[in-house]
Parts: structure tokens; sequence; C-alpha cells
């Protein structure tokens, strides 16, 4: 979204709202039999188990809709643990107070923080001014306000809501960043150093704000707290190798030299060596507390050189290569899941399109279809202008795009992610709601046009075991450890996943060591539930309608499972395979390895199967993922299962039942769609001979 929210909200007027009044607005957002999830404590134990969370969501510190507090409290009610995350930079509202029409204090609701704290109290150097209308709203007063820097408004207004949360839920509640990135668009991170010590703080995260986020361009040190942020020479040294020690389309490959005397460099456009910096310095300073998951990843398109755009493969092997412990995975599948265009992709957003366009059954390309290199054809063919426009091959991209700027994606398994497996990666698949507002509806309405609150919708399901490390710690261990699946609408809110031997299982995320030769079975059981999810739709699926198929969008079940399978090679470096190194495209040897369907409903909630991987002579790896849509779904799902680009289901299935609301105009669009196209996700096993290379 836009520095303020892009999309208008409703305007409701209240002046307030109380921790009672979200627990009786949350009820709407349940399902009927469904309670608080609040049972995190009952499954934290040293065997461990599945819990639900989220870790990108907005607030009024950056450009969401509600307050901390209101986001904290609502976002308990489905789930076990939640990071809450804003953007950085600079904004103007005071996030303690709820903005529902997005117009600052115009109705009484919103605050600034030059009226709460005052000028006086906002520190480190001015920042800027906005001189739009505070929220975004275009009925809103236009008025000039002073904005605060996000690493102050974290530390000191936004952490001790969440503390506060954490302490009357008693739930685990974390404050992260949803870092805006040099040479990049988005990426969500959390360093939970301190947040649950004795004094809980949050300086880590606040300092790495100050240090790396695009905008953030303060220069006092965190107001006097002798912030600088320079990496070791080590890790400089690793960037001069890799991106030489001048300037190249990639940045300044020194990034300690460029500092200065305050120890800080604001410069962000195209500086992909400065991000690559901060993976570093979080693995530094704050090795096995942090992550950095690039976010909605494929929204902003293919990088752009001297700006701040999307991610190509190499960026994201970068940096795996420098932090592995930190970047070990992206989210692919994006929040906005009820927007217009799902996930906010689309072939005209600006400059260059969205790679890929669009979504692909509401997952970006890079781990639901397969990409070509940017600015070429499947063929390696490289893409011209008249290749654009309503005469161009591409006909749905702008003629004004610019070739090198456009990835294109067609249906397939040979992912982006793949490409990442297929070299014994440990990069995993996660989502979160990105939750901002519910568009032309009130953030408690039922109805939306933009997106789902934090576990309405989206969870990861991450294996969390319980140690003397404190619960935040072992829900990142659980995230870094791979053993994660991702399920939508409530399809699936359980399984296992195993690769076995006569002598040693594997499950996700983990490596099985068999000998040359060896049978491996794999076995996957889902929990597919009875009963309803959280969708207010009661009339029969659209889009299983075209196949004669009569489910209720609230009822959803699995149809359809597969196992994918892949090889593994040594990893490909930039110095000796510098072409391999920039292909997101899998190899041939990756796909689907077995399909399973299930026409009805079975007695029993668990869906359970097996396959036998004959005589392993190769390293490689299996992942799962699963839809209510079965294979041939048309405008959904290819003939192998593979989801279609979503505006062809956009532009070709109606919403005709008398009960379709309005606010879609009979088309198969916002919520309508996300409700009714639903998939799991479930991150890789690998496979390794004994004996072999890792």
């Amino acid at each position: 979204m836009g520095k303020f929210g892009g999309r208008l909200v409703k305007k409701v007027m209240l002046a307030s709202v109380s921790v009672t009044a979200l627990t009786v607005a949350a009820a709407s957002l349940m399902a009927p039999s469904a309670v608080l999830a609040g049972d995190f404590n009952s499954k934290y134990t040293a065997a461990g188990a599945y819990m639900s969370g989220d870790f990108h969501n907005h607030t009024t510190c950056a450009d969401g809709a509600v307050s901390v507090k209101t986001l904290a409290t609502q976002s308990m009610v489905n789930l076990d643990w939640f990071v809450h995350t804003d953007h950085g930079g600079a904004y103007p509202r005071d996030c303690r107070f709820d903005d529902f029409a997005y117009d600052g204090p115009d109705d009484g609701q919103g605050k600034l923080w030059e009226d709460t704290v005052g000028k006086a109290a906002i520190k480190g150097d001015p920042a800027p001014t906005t001189t739009s209308n505070t929220g975004h709203n275009a009925n809103g007063t236009v008025r000039s306000a002073q904005q605060m820097w996000r690493w102050q408004s974290l530390q000191e207004y936004q952490f001790p809501d969440l503390i506060e949360r954490r302490n009357a839920l008693q739930q685990p509640i974390m404050a992260g960043m949803e870092w805006v990135v040099p040479a990049h668009e988005h990426t969500s991170t959390a360093i939970i150093t301190g947040q649950y010590a004795a004094v809980p703080n949050v300086n880590g995260q606040a300092q790495f704000e100050y240090c790396f986020a695009v905008n953030s361009d303060d220069t006092s040190g965190g107001g006097g707290q002798g912030w600088t942020c320079e990496i070791t020479n080590a890790d400089n040294d690793k960037l001069r190798t890799r991106f030489g020690a001048g300037k190249s389309d990639q940045g300044t490959g020194d990034y300690n030299s460029t500092l200065g005397t305050k120890g800080i460099n604001i410069a962000d456009n195209g500086e992909h060596v400065k991000s690559t910096a901060a993976v570093y310095w979080m693995q530094e300073k704050h090795a096995g507390a942090a992550y950095a998951v690039p976010a909605h990843l494929e929204r902003a398109g293919a990088f752009v050189p001297g700006q701040n755009r999307g991610y190509n493969i190499e960026h994201l092997r970068d940096w795996n290569n420098a932090a592995p412990d930190v970047a070990f995975g992206f989210e692919s599948q994006p929040g906005h899941q009820a927007a217009s265009n799902r996930g906010e992709y689309s072939a005209d957003r600006s400059p260059n399109g969205s790679a890929g366009q669009f979504t692909y059954g509401g997952t970006g390309c890079y781990a639901a279809a397969e990409s070509a290199k940017p600015g070429y054809d499947f063929d390696g063919k490289a893409l011209t202008a008249a290749d654009f426009g309503p005469n161009g091959r591409f006909a749905g991209i702008p003629s004004n795009a610019n070739p090198t700027g456009v990835t294109l994606c067609k249906p397939g398994v040979r992912t982006m992610w793949d490409a990442m497996l297929s070299e014994g990666r440990h990069y995993w698949f996660f989502a979160s709601s990105d939750w901002h507002n519910r568009g032309n509806f009130a953030p408690f309405d039922k109805y939306s046009t933009q997106d789902f609150w934090p576990g309405e919708y989206q969870k990861n399901w991450t294996f969390v075991r319980k140690t003397s490390a404190g619960p935040a710690q072992d829900i990142v261990n659980g995230l870094r450890s791979g053993n994660n699946f991702v399920a939508m609408g409530g399809l699936i809110d359980d399984m296992s996943f195993k690769a076995c031997t006569a002598n040693a299982c594997a499950t996700m995320g983990e490596t099985l060591t068999v000998n040359s030769g060896a049978d491996v079975t794999v076995t996957i059981a889902v929990h597919d539930p009875n009963g309803t999810n959280l969708s207010p739709y009661s009339f029969n699926n659209p889009a299983l309608l075209q196949l004669g198929i009569k489910q209720p969008i609230n009822k959803p079940m699995v149809a359809q499972i597969d196992l994918i399978q892949g090889d593994v090679h040594a990893p490909y470096t930039a110095s000796a395979n510098p072409d391999a190194y920039k292909d997101p495209l899998a190899p041939a040897t990756t796909k689907i390895a077995k399909s399973w369907n299930f026409p009805v409903k079975a007695a029993s909630e668990w869906k359970t199967v097996t396959y036998v991987i004959r005589s392993v002579t190769a390293n490689k790896y299996i992942r799962v993922r699963g839809s209510n849509l079965p294979a041939g779904t048309p405008n959904k799902r290819d003939a192998d299962g593979n989801p279609l680009r979503d505006d062809i289901g956009s532009n070709n299935i109606k919403c005709s039942d008398p009960a379709c609301p309005a606010h879609v105009n009979g088309k198969f669009e916002a919520d309508i769609e996300g409700w009714s196209d639903l998939s799991f996700f479930a991150n890789p096993i690998f496979i390794q001979i004994k004996g072999s290379a890792s």
C-alpha cells in the first residue's frame, strides 16, 4: 500500500475502542464453534506442537487503520503467536489510537504525534512533515503534520503497548518491522533480543530500522543513543569480493566506507549492497535471534538498478549466502488476499508490472509458477517494447513498460523457490496477512475488499518446542527450522509430512540420510476440519460450480494433494556460475511425483496418503502443496493442478448466486475469490545419499 494506505475505508465515527468492545466485535469474525486461540500455553511443551502465527501487519504507526492494542487483541483471537510490524521511515499518526477512516483527528478518533506528545518530544533530526491529509482520506483535512521516526515510535510507544497486551492476554506477542529495503521493496523482520528480558526492550530492532530502512534519514544516532551502522571488516571484505570495492549497479561494494563521520549511510536507491550489509549486521549482532523474510516479493516486479523495486533470484542467493540463519525464507504468498487484484499484484503496477503480472492461486509466481529471467522470454529471447500492449505477444503488459524490468511467468513447478531448493538451500515458504484495513468496509465488518485480519485467513503453522530460551526464541527457532506449513482459509489446521527408511525419518526442514539405492516411504497426513471456516459466505463456490460441484464457500475441503520432487546439485556461485546464479528456473528434473484427489468429503477429518520413492541414488528434496480446487478446474487450475494466473478467474468466473454480495458486482474477485480459492504449502524434506557432499 501507499504510505498512508492506498484504499479508503468506510468512515466510522468512534472516539475510542475499548478492549471489551473489541472482544464483542471480534465475535463476528469467528466461526460459530470458534473460541479464542488462547491455547498456546497448553500446547507449549518440550514435545512441541504446530502453533499458528502471523508476522506481517500494520497499525496507525504507519499506514494501517487500527491501533497497536486493537491489532494485537484482534490478532490473538485466531492465533497462537503474533509478531507486529510496521514500515520503517517516519509517520505522523499516534498508533495508540485507531483511525478507521484514515482522516487523522478529523472525526475525533485518530490522533497525531504533534498533538499527543507534542513536537518537542519528537526526537532525532527533524523528520519531514507531511503536507497531504494525514490519513490519505480524500475527504480529510489537508494539513502539515510533524512526523516521528519509526525507531522512536517503536521504542517508546508501540513496544510498551505490545507488552501490555502480551501480559494481559498471556500470549506470545513480539515486535518486528516491515523493512523498506534499499534496492528492493519490503521484507518482514524481527530482532527479538531483549524483548523478553527482565526489563523488556526493543533496542536491536529500533537500531536496525535507524541504520537500514529506506526513508529513515535520521543521522542523530537514535536521538543520542550512540548508534552506528558498521559491519565487521571480515563481512565488509566479503561484500567487496562479491560486488567490487567501487560503485556498481548493485551499489557501493565497500559498504563501511560509505558511513561517514556519523557512522550511517542514508543513501538507499539501488543499494543492494547496503541491504546485504543489513543481513550481515543482523547475523553479527543478533545471531539466532533475528530473521529477514522478503515480503510480497513479486509485487514490485524485477530489480531495477538505481531504484528500490523488486527482487531477482541472485538477490535472494546473496542474502542467503551472507546470513543463512537470518535470510532463510520468503513470503511468496502475499497478504491483501481480498484485494480486487489479489495480493495487490497486477500487470500495470508501476513501472513494469508485478513479476508474473498477477498471483497464481493467491501465491506469487516465485513459489507457485515458473519464471523467466527478467527481460527475457522462456526461450531466452530478449523482450522488446513491441511485445507489450494490445498488439504484442504479451498484450496484458502496458506498452510503456521497460522490457528489461519485466518478468514473465507461466504455470508449472520449476519455480524460483525450487531453484533455491535444488541447490540444497534451507529456504522456506511463509505467508502473512499484511493487514491494513478492509478496503471499502470498516475494520470489524464481515466483508473485505482489501485485507483479512491476522489469523482470519492465512496462518503460518510453525512447530514450536518449549526450551529454557523462552517463547520468543522458541518461535524464531521454529521458523528457522523450516518445520512450518501455510494454510489459507482454514483448509487444513494440522499435518504430518515425513520421509522414512527402515531406520530413520525426517520431517519438514530436515534431511534424511540414506544409503544409495534405498527406498524412501513418504507419508502425508492433513487434518481437513469439518464444519465452517471464518468465511461469511455460505452459498456454493463459484469456481467449483463450473465442475458441477456444489460446495458452500465456508465449508471447503481438500480436493487435491501434490507431492513435488526435485534433484539437488551443488550451489551456484556468482563468480563460478554467473549465468546460472541469475537463473530462476529450477532444473528439468523438478516434477510432480504424485497427485491424489479427494472428490468426496471423507468421514474422517484426516486424509493420509503414502508414496514410495524407489532406489534413490541422487540427492533430492520433496515438498507438498494442496488445494480445495482439483486439477482442471476451469480458469483456475491446469490439467496437472498448477494454479493459473488469478486474473483469468476474475475475468471469466461469475458470482451469480442471489447471495453474492453487491461489492463484487457479479464478479469473482475480492473476498469472494479469496475464500473460494484456497491452498496449503508444506516446506521441504531433503534426502541425502550417505557420503555425498551436502
